[in-house]
């Protein structure tokens, strides 16, 4: 797989970021470019700084219940970005919620593609990387 497959993981258990990079790679081999967070700041940071000077298809997985900034607060925040920006990333809420207020939020929010139960699972990570990446 070349590296023109990316994937940025916003989560603030470092053992699901290890555990979806692990598996996402085990699926899509091992070139695929994945990033990891485990505060979502720095995601953001990086995000900003990376995708201003690029034009980069990503797929984001946004965890929603994390400390400090939970995924809606990261979303607004991210709202905030230029368009030139946002065109880039392919934003799916990741949660462990079965609240159906959870996923009807999500399916509200413009920059969001879809929501994924934890843990991702191979169907989920080639569905997308089909429908993301053409594959």
């Amino acid at each position: 797989m070349s590296t023109d497959v990316r994937f940025i993981l916003v989560d603030d258990d470092d053992f699901n970021n290890i555990l979806h990079d692990i598996v996402i790679k085990s699926i899509l081999g091992e070139g695929v470019d994945i990033e990891t967070f485990t505060e979502p700041e720095k995601g953001l940071e990086f995000i900003q700084e990376k995708y201003a000077e690029s034009s980069d298809h990503t797929v984001l997985f946004l965890d929603i219940h994390m400390p400090k900034i939970n995924g809606w607060e990261f979303l607004m925040r991210y709202e905030e970005f230029s368009d030139e920006v946002k065109i880039q990333i392919s934003i799916y809420v990741l949660s462990t919620s079965l609240d159906h207020r959870d996923r009807n939020k999500a399916a509200d929010n413009k920059n969001v593609k879809g929501f994924v139960s934890k843990p991702i699972t191979t169907e989920t990570i080639l569905s997308i990387a089909r429908k993301e990446f053409s594959l």
